[in-house]
């Protein structure tokens, strides 16, 4: 099976994973083993669908990367939150089924918990006519990946809880979901500019977060109310909103002042926001630019953005999101092309790939039984980018990527179980001292 953009779908060829209805959360629009043809083809490209998986011969092993059960919960997701968008932009006084949301990310969280192999961001949601639903089901799928991978950070962020609620992600999960609520009370000039200019200082549009927060308060958990109010705050104090004083006046938040779920779901924001500048209601009405996720990660570790973050979850995004994707098929400098077969957090740009000599062998591809392999089970043709150091990607997802890859300055220091020992090394000798 490989990951295959919809541009490159063609007649003959046999989807591996179900195509879930973008919408309607759970319905499924194809069955895994369906034929496409020219009007099924044509009908993913109008629905904006960006990718599927399609069965391709000796490619069965990557099956370990993908999970059918976490495809139908974001699925499932997606329903809730445009539902709850839909009734908010609707009804100016919408009673919100919290409950609702909750289940829906306490099943994803379950499935993301079973099968680790498949728990790593990937961009798979059809995006027409809902820029705003995909960008918050993104933001929040990514939120509770990189707060999954963090557990012992939010233990000692959250010390005043049992580390079993300390680590608990599903308020993450619900704030992240409902962070750009308030947008839909913003008047439409606002909007407007906002997706024409995207200016973070417009006094009109910072007013989302404190709309959004008023309107979800009483209705779900304070930690994620928090996210909602704080979800743009920046570690180093340049976000806002601000927080009033005694005496006049007010002073930005920082560092650990800052929610800790509200910076994991600064980091989702801005990186999906690097990746598809589509996310604001009526965003549909402006040309829309994208990235590849190789830019948008590249931009987030190494970019002025890096600064605006907490490191630790910077760390937890390098863990979270691979720059190329497994299974997807991508071009070598040396004008062949591969299919990704793993990723490194330490090296994300060098993974191992395998050669395929194009996607033809893809069509009438019958339909193999899943295999999952172990790390010593690997295709013997496999090769390391890492250790070819005059092979790279310079093509994926449709985008020339060739001055997009990066190594990190130190990778040792985007591991997350070194910077957790870390972390707590420097606690115990201040408790010491």
């Amino acid at each position: 099976m490989l990951r295959v953009p919809i541009h490159e779908a063609a007649e003959g060829m046999r989807l591996a994973m179900p195509v879930y209805h973008p919408r309607r959360g759970g319905p499924v629009l194809l069955k895994s083993g369906v034929s496409l043809d020219r009007n099924l083809i044509e009908r993913l490209r109008e629905i904006e669908l960006r990718e599927i998986w399609i069965h391709y011969p000796g490619m069965s092993f990557l099956g370990r990367f993908v999970s059918p059960a976490i495809l139908q919960a974001r699925a499932e997701l997606s329903h809730h939150v445009l539902n709850a968008l839909d009734a908010v932009a609707a009804n100016a006084v919408a009673n919100l089924d919290y409950s609702a949301y909750k289940r829906a990310i306490v099943g994803l969280i379950e499935q993301l918990l079973r099968a680790p192999a498949a728990a790593y961001y990937v961009e798979e949601l059809s995006t027409a006519d809902t820029p705003h639903g995909r960008h918050a089901n993104s933001v929040c799928y990514l939120s509770l990946l990189m707060g999954l991978k963090l557990g012992d950070y939010l233990i000692a962020e959250r010390s005043r809880l049992h580390p079993t609620h300390a680590k608990d992600v599903t308020s993450l999960g619900v704030g992240a979901m409902l962070h750009d609520i308030g947008m839909l009370r913003l008047p439409p000039e606002a909007l407007r500019k906002w997706n024409r200019k995207h200016d973070e200082t417009d006094p009109h549009w910072q007013r989302h977060v404190k709309l959004g927060y008023d309107m979800v308060r009483q209705g779900i958990d304070p930690s994620a109310a928090a996210v909602v109010l704080h979800h743009h705050q920046a570690h180093d104090g340049s976000g806002f909103p601000r927080r009033k004083v005694l005496g006049g006046g007010s002073v930005p938040l920082e560092g650990q002042e800052i929610h800790v779920f509200a910076r994991i779901v600064a980091v989702a924001d801005e990186f999906d926001r690097l990746r598809d500048s589509g996310d604001a209601p009526g965003a549909d009405s402006v040309p829309q630019t994208r990235r590849p996720t190789v830019a948008a990660l590249r931009e987030m570790v190494l970019g002025e953005a890096s600064k605006r973050y907490d490191p630790m979850v910077i760390r937890a995004l390098i863990s979270s999101v691979p720059a190329y994707a497994p299974g997807s098929v991508v071009t070598l400098n040396d004008g062949s092309r591969a299919v990704v077969c793993n990723w490194r957090p330490d090296d994300p740009c060098r993974p191992r790939v395998l050669p395929i000599e194009g996607l033809d062998r893809a069509i009438n591809a019958m339909e193999e039984p899943p295999t999952i392999l172990d790390g010593g089970d690997e295709p013997q043709n496999l090769v390391d980018l890492a250790a070819t150091p005059d092979l790279s990607i310079v093509h994926a997802e449709g985008f020339d990527v060739s001055k997009e890859n990066f190594q990190l300055p130190c990778a040792s220091e985007f591991d997350l179980r070194r910077a957790d020992r870390e972390r707590i090394n420097r606690a115990e000798t201040m408790d010491a001292s």
